[in-house]
């Protein structure tokens, strides 16, 4: 898994990887903050967007381009749906707003776990995900990777 994972064997460039080695690093951004920040695409596009608003830029082609980008990737909902896959992983509200540092290992590859499913990569890679899982959490994401 780590060979496809570091494409050290030919794999296409339109496959995107995800392969779930480790938990999260403790940190002071919290649960959700983490799990946002892995798509990368829609920061990159929010940051331009911002700085071609505050240039005076409002009506930019460029910027009706990133506005069209952004709404493909549902950008406004990307809170939304990385708080419903923290919760389907087991985290209720309260600790999903509660920094990385305060979670053991195991909830912090709980988090590891639900930026993996945020990204919906073309491969996913997991080598025994439920480890760290209870029940119902094993339940949800048997659910989760059947979408």
């Amino acid at each position: 898994m780590k060979v496809i994972g570091e494409r050290e064997i030919p794999i296409p460039d339109f496959i995107d990887i995800f392969h779930l080695t480790n938990e999260i690093e403790a940190s002071d951004k919290t649960a959700l903050d983490c799990v946002m920040e892995v798509d990368e695409e829609r920061l990159r596009l929010e940051h331009e967007a911002a700085e071609l608003t505050q240039a005076g830029d409002d009506g930019s082609e460029r910027l009706m381009d990133i506005f069209e980008r952004l709404e493909e990737l549902d950008a406004d909902q990307a809170e939304v749906r990385a708080a419903a896959i923290l919760h389907g992983l087991g985290f209720t509200a309260e600790m999903q707003r509660k920094a990385t540092k305060h979670f053991s290992g195991g909830w912090r590859m709980r988090i590891s776990l639900a930026r993996a499913l945020f990204v919906k990569p073309t491969l996913l890679m997991l080598d025994e995900p439920t480890n760290h899982l209870d029940l119902e959490a094993c339940v949800w994401l048997e659910q989760e990777l059947k979408k």
